[in-house]
């Protein structure tokens, strides 16, 4: 079935733009979801697949950012959403991708991306109403703590006592800054070019607490990187971003979250050492 939503992709394609493109399948995922990349010559379109709808409103999400202006933000560009094949269509990314970024060899690249974060945080966009982070917990966790906790009911006390905490933690929160999220952001999303970084993927883009989207990274820096490396990540990532000391004050909160949907992914994936990752996880909830 994925291969024919691919090829029903690139016949629209070719509708829109002729001449024949070659595919390269980038990534795919077991819910259905797929990168494929469109060649033809030098031009190349990036095509993602989705089992849902929805691309209609990311296609205009991407082209106000598009057309933003911000000094240090890009985005891919906005080509097309392609209704029958569900494809969002855009332009390539350009620059290097962020993935093997290392802090201890050059730390400006964590600088452009705090700066980068930063510029769309102060954007006058609105992606949709404002998460809190019960709401982050209901979408983005998958899947739910519940069914980790009566899969594996040896977690089951850890996972509640973990829920209650962030409850009453985010609770005593009260009003807090809304701004428009990316909800994913972390180094695989990320393309430098040496002045410009380029996010891609903004399908759980919302609108929330920014400090949901630092604690994201943060928290993505701690569990690839070296802690070594991921403190100096982090350190250039707060120069290039900075924020009150409010913001970075609820950031540990945000990273507990990251760890507990990091528990639960590993669980719904069971790839190899997820066992142990997810042991390392639970030891990150009791930070």
């Amino acid at each position: 079935m994925l291969n024919d939503r691919i090829a029903e992709s690139g016949g629209e394609i070719a509708e829109r733009h002729p001449g024949p493109w070659v595919p390269r399948m980038i990534d795919a995922s077991p819910e259905g979801r797929a990168v494929v990349e469109w060649r033809q010559g030098d031009r190349v379109l990036m095509a993602k697949l989705r089992p849902d709808g929805g691309g209609a409103a990311q296609l205009a999400l991407l082209r106000q950012l598009y057309a933003s202006g911000t000094a240090t933000l890009r985005v891919p560009e906005p080509v097309t959403w392609l209704e029958a094949s569900r494809a969002l269509v855009t332009g390539a990314a350009s620059g290097t991708s962020c993935r093997h970024a290392d802090p201890l060899q050059d730390d400006t690249v964590f600088e452009r991306i705090g700066r980068a974060l930063a510029e769309f945080h102060a954007l006058p966009i609105v992606p949709g109403p404002a998460k809190r982070l019960a709401d982050h917990i209901d979408e983005l966790i998958r899947p739910a703590p519940r069914v980790l906790a009566a899969a594996l009911p040896q977690y089951a006390a850890r996972i509640t006592h973990a829920l209650a905490r962030l409850e009453e933690e985010s609770a005593k929160w009260g009003l807090v800054p809304v701004v428009p999220l990316h909800r994913d952001f972390h180094l695989r999303q990320l393309f430098d070019d040496g002045v410009h970084i380029t996010v891609i993927d903004w399908d759980d883009a919302a609108s929330g607490d920014p400090a949901f989207d630092v604690g994201y990274f943060t928290a993505y820096l701690k569990s690839h990187l070296s802690s070594e490396a991921a403190a100096a990540g982090i350190a250039a990532f707060r120069r290039g971003y900075g924020g009150p000391e409010a913001l970075w004050a609820r950031v540990p909160v945000h990273e507990r979250f990251n760890a507990l949907r990091r528990a639960c992914r590993r669980f719904r994936l069971q790839d190899a050492g997820w066992q142990r990752e997810l042991e390392a996880m639970f030891a990150r909830l009791e930070d």
